[in-house]
C-alpha cells in the first residue's frame, strides 16, 4: 500500500504541478521558465508534505528529511534524463516514448529514496523501537519464585569444530544458574544433529556419554536450520525452552536475564543484538533493510532478532499448532501472542569454523519469511498492472493524436516491439511471483512430515 500511495501523490503532484504553471503563464503572465520554476517548487512542496505525512508517516525533522528529500528527486531526475537522452540517441525513439521510459528509474529511484533515506524514520518504525527498548508491559503470570526447569535446544549442522566449546560454556551457565538456585539440577542441553557430514554426531554422542545434561536429537536427514529448530523445540522436554545456535556468536550470559524476565512472569523472552559491529557492511546493510522490509509489508517481527529466544511451556504446546511446512519462526513466534520481554546482547564473531549460512541460503530465509506472511507482492503486482495500464494507455493516446492532428508518422519497429518486450517483460515477473506463492500452497497440501527423527540419546 506505501507503493500505491506513492505513486498516487505522484499522479496528483503532476497534475497540481502541471496546473499552477498553467496558471502562471495564462493569469500571472509569467515567462515559461519562471512559470515552471515556480510550478515546480510548488508540486516539490506538496509531494514532500503527502509524502512525509500520508504515504511514510515519517516523524523525521522537517528541514533534514526536506534536504534528503531534494537529494532523492535529484538522483530521480538525472536517472530519468540519462534514460531518455540513452533511449533516444541509440534506439531513435520518438521523444515522447523515450520520456515515458524515463519514468520507469525516476519512479523507483524516488520511492526507495524516499522510503529508506528521505523518510527513513516511519511512526511505525518508531514505535517499534520504542517497543524494543522497552520490555512488554503484558504480565500474565505470577512471579515464580521456585527453581525452574530449563531445557536449551541447540541446532547442529557441520559444527565438529565448536561443539565442544559450546558444551563447556553451557555447562558453565547451567551449573552456576543451578548453585544460584535459578534453574534445577537436572536441566538439560539439546544437540539437535541437522544431517551433518562431519563428526558432529560422533561428538553428540561422546558428549552424552560423558555429561548427564548433554542429549542428541539425530535427524534422518538434512532438513534446514528452522526445521531442526522446530524438532528440538516441539521434543525437548522442561517447563522452559531455550534455543541458540552452535556458533557461540550468541552471548550465553543473556540466558540469566531470560530466566529472570521469566521468573517476573514473561511467557516469551527474545533475545536482541544491540548492534551490528561485527556484521560486514554488506550484511549489516541488507540485514536492517530486509527487516525494514518486512515491517513494511505487515509482518510482525522483532528487530534484530534471529532465533535466540526463551520460551515458555505454554508457548511450545502453542506453537505445536502451528502445521505449516514453510517455516519461519522468527515470524511464527510473535503471531502466538503471551506477554514478552527483550534482552539485550553483543553478538560476536564466530567461534570457530565457517558459518553455515552463506548468501545463498540467508536469501532464501528471507524471501521465506516475505512470502510466508505476506501477500503485498501480490497486491503489488496489482498496481504494477495498473501503472503498466495507464502508460500504455497514455502511449495509444498519443499515437492516435499524432494520426489525426499531425502529418508525422509513427515510429517504426522500435517503437513497436520495446513495449511488446516491456510488457513481456512485466507479464513474466508477475507470473513468478504469483508462482512462487502457488508452489507454497503446493509444498503445504502435501503435508509431508517437516522432519523425521532418526535416533535420540
Amino acid at each position: 500500500m506505501t507503493l500505491v500511495r506513492f505513486l498516487l501523490v505522484g499522479v496528483a503532484n503532476t497534475l497540481f504541478g502541471l496546473s499552477i504553471i498553467y496558471f502562471a503563464m495564462y493569469f500571472l503572465q509569467l515567462e515559461i521558465v519562471q512559470a515552471n520554476a515556480f510550478g515546480y517548487s510548488v508540486g516539490i512542496l506538496l509531494g514532500f508534505a503527502l509524502n512525509k505525512t500520508w504515504t511514510f508517516g515519517s516523524s523525521d525533522h522537517v528541514v533534514s528529511s526536506f534536504l534528503r528529500y531534494l537529494l532523492v528527486l535529484a538522483v530521480a531526475y538525472v536517472a530519468n534524463l540519462a534514460t531518455v537522452l540513452y533511449t533516444n540517441s541509440h534506439f531513435n525513439l520518438n521523444p515522447y516514448i523515450a520520456q515515458a521510459l524515463g519514468i520507469i528509474p525516476y519512479t523507483i529511484i524516488g520511492f526507495l529514496g524516499s522510503r529508506y533515506f528521505a523518510f527513513r524514520t516511519q511512526r511505525g518504525a518508531e514505535a517499534t523501537k520504542i517497543q524494543a527498548s522497552e520490555v512488554s508491559a503484558y504480565k500474565k503470570k505470577c512471579l515464580i519464585a521456585r527453581m525452574i526447569d530449563v531445557s536449551i535446544v541447540v541446532p547442529c549442522y557441520n559444527e565438529e569444530a565448536v561443539l565442544l566449546e559450546t558444551t563447556r560454556q553451557l555447562a558453565d551457565v547451567l551449573q552456576q544458574l543451578s548453585i544460584e538456585g535459578k534453574i534445577t539440577p537436572d536441566s538439560r542441553v539439546y544437540y539437535v544433529d541437522d544431517g551433518s557430514r562431519d563428526r558432529t554426531w560422533e561428538l553428540i554422542e561422546s558428549l552424552a556419554e560423558a555429561n548427564k545434561f548433554v542429549h542428541g536429537i539425530k535427524l534422518s536427514r538434512n532438513r534446514g536450520h528452522q526445521n531442526a529448530l522446530l524438532a528440538g523445540l516441539l521434543t525437548a522436554e522442561g517447563e522452559v525452552i531455550i534455543s541458540v545456535d552452535a556458533d557461540l556468536q550468541d552471548d550465553l550470559s543473556a540466558i540469566r536475564k531470560m530466566i529472570e524476565f521469566y521468573a517476573t512472569g514473561y511467557d516469551i523472552v527474545y533475545g536482541v543484538r544491540d548492534s551490528r559491529k561485527t556484521d560486514t557492511f554488506f550484511k549489516s546493510f541488507t540485514a536492517k533493510a530486509y527487516y525494514r522490509l518486512l515491517s513494511a509489508m505487515g509482518v510482525e517481527i522483532i528487530y534484530n532478532h534471529a532465533d535466540y529466544r526463551l520460551m515458555s511451556r505454554q508457548v511450545i504446546e502453542a506453537l505445536k499448532e502451528f502445521d505449516e511446512v514453510n517455516l519461519f519462526l522468527r515470524g511464527i513466534i510473535p503471531q502466538l501472542g503471551f506477554s514478552y520481554a527483550l534482552v539485550y546482547y553483543d553478538r560476536a564473531e564466530r567461534y570457530a569454523g565457517e558459518s553455515n549460512y552463506p548468501l545463498i541460503k540467508m536469501l532464501s530465509l528471507a524471501w521465506q519469511g516475505i512470502t510466508s506472511f505476506s501477500n503485498l507482492p501480490l497486491r503489488l503486482i496489482t498496481g504494477l498492472g495498473l501503472l503498466v495500464s495507464l502508460m500504455s494507455f497514455l502511449v495509444t493516446v498519443w499515437a492516435i493524436a499524432v494520426r489525426l492532428f499531425t502529418q508525422d508518422t509513427i515510429p517504426g519497429w522500435a517503437s513497436t516491439v520495446l513495449p511488446i518486450y516491456f510488457l513481456g517483460g512485466i507479464q513474466l515477473l508477475c507470473l513468478g511471483i504469483m508462482g512462487e506463492y502457488i508452489a507454497k500452497i503446493y509444498t503445504e497440501t502435501k503435508r509431508r512430515p517437516r522432519y523425521i527423527i532418526e535416533k535420540m540419546i
